[in-house]
Formats: C-alpha cells, structure tokens, sequence
C-alpha cells in the first residue's frame, strides 16, 4: 500500500511538471531582478498599443484605463495560455512621472496560465520587455482599440508568403530611422501577428523559385520528348504503320 501511495504522488508531481505549473503551491512572484531593469521606452505614443521589435526581444508600452491590474500571458506549443516572461517593468502615470518595479506599488505575479501586473494607479501606461524569436512575433491582444508594431530596421512585410500581418487591416509606413511601423485602427481579434523578412531573402526565394520554374520546364520536355520517341515507335512496329491512305 505504500508503495502505491509513493507511485501516486510520483506521477502527480510527473503531471503537475507536464501541465507546465508555474507553481504547484500557487502563484509565485515574478524575477525582480528582471523587473528592475533598466529600458528607455517611447512613451510619446497616441495608440492603444505600441510595440518595438529589436531582433530577439521587443518592448511594449500599453495604454490601460480604469484598471488595477493587467494581465498578460503567451501561448505555447499546444495553444495553452502560459505566463509571460517580462522585465525592465515600468509605469507612467498620466501627469508623466515614471515608476519602476523598484516600487512597492508595481509588480508582477506569475500564475499558472498568466501573468498579473499590479498597477500603481488605474490610468496611465504600462510598459515592459519581452523576447521573440526569429523573423516573427504574436502577442494576444491585452488592450482593445489601435496597435502599431514595428519590426527591425531592413525587415520587409510586402510579399507573402515570405511576410504574414494579421489581422489584415493594417497600414504601413516608414518612419525616419527606416523601420517599417504597422498600424492597425482597431484589433477585434484575440491576437496580432507579424512574420517579416529581409530583402535578401526575397531575391534567395525569387531565384529558388526560378529554379524549380526551370526544372520543372526540363523535366516537362524530356517527358514530352520520351511520349513522342514512344509513339514513334510503335507506328514502326504496328503492320501500317509505313502504309500511307489513298487521297
């Protein structure tokens, strides 16, 4: 029997580690020495969201209005909603004054599914630090209303299907460090996704592509040509195949 019992608690902490528990005993404060971090973010902003992508990481700045909290999660591999690593956390309140996670008054708490940020006032922006990876970026939709992202400097979004924006109905625009900025006027969906290339990778898809056309092409002659070489062929072998119709 208590070799049972042991086997029962092994595989529930076995469960409990593949459930992808940020805690079994409940939530558990977020990494302060990640919070405390030092970023400059662009607070001069009129949308809803803005969101800076600058290769492995990008930075956010939210708007939140009326509320003491703002959660955020990620999805994983499995489409489950998963806590959001983030760092360098800040707030600015509406006058402009700027705090940072070194207040007692701003943190954030990871839970099993989410990640709570406790807000020092109920108006103003929230702003922190996350990773990306690649030449894409998703994130859920944690503010309603206007949202830009901008991609790293030398990223294109103009051709599929090297480039996807999501949802479709969006604007571009170059601004004057040569980022390319998305900007959507209002985000109905339940999240905002971006996959960008270089303009390299568009002449390397452009030739690899050529090069399929023409082998392709080759490959459709020589099998034209083998068809034909057959039927040649078998008019020799058939009986008439020399006799020519009377006119």
């Amino acid at each position: 029997m208590n070799r049972t019992r042991a086997l029962g608690f092994v595989l529930f902490l076995a469960f409990v580690a593949l459930a992808g528990c940020t805690s079994a005993f409940g939530p558990s404060p977020a990494n302060q020495d990640a919070l405390t971090q030092n970023e400059s973010y662009d607070w001069d902003t009129d949308v809803n969201a803005s969101i800076n992508i600058t290769g492995g990481s990008y930075e956010a700045v939210y708007r939140v209005d009326n509320r003491s909290e703002f959660v955020v999660q990620r999805r994983d591999s499995l489409q489950r909603d998963r806590p959001l690593a983030i760092s360098a956390l800040k707030f600015q309140y509406p006058n402009g004054s700027v705090v940072t996670a070194a207040s007692p008054k701003l943190n954030a708490t990871n839970e099993q599914e989410r990640t709570v940020i406790d807000l020092p006032a109920r108006d103003g922006r929230v702003a922190f630090k996350s990773s990306t990876q690649g030449k894409q970026f998703v994130t859920e939709t944690f503010v309603p209303g206007s949202y830009e992202v901008t991609i790293p400097k030398g990223m294109r979004v103009d051709y599929e299907p090297l480039a996807r924006v999501d949802p479709g109905d969006y604007e571009t625009e170059r601004t004057a460090s040569g980022h390319v900025r998305i900007h959507w006027e209002n985000v109905e969906s339940d999240s905002v996704a971006v996959r960008y290339y270089l303009q390299r990778d568009l002449y390397i898809f452009a030739g690899g592509l050529a090069v399929l056309v023409v082998v392709a092409l080759v490959g459709v002659l020589y099998y034209l040509r083998q068809i034909r070489g057959l039927e040649a062929e078998r008019r020799k072998a058939s009986p008439d195949g020399n006799r020519r119709d009377d006119p």
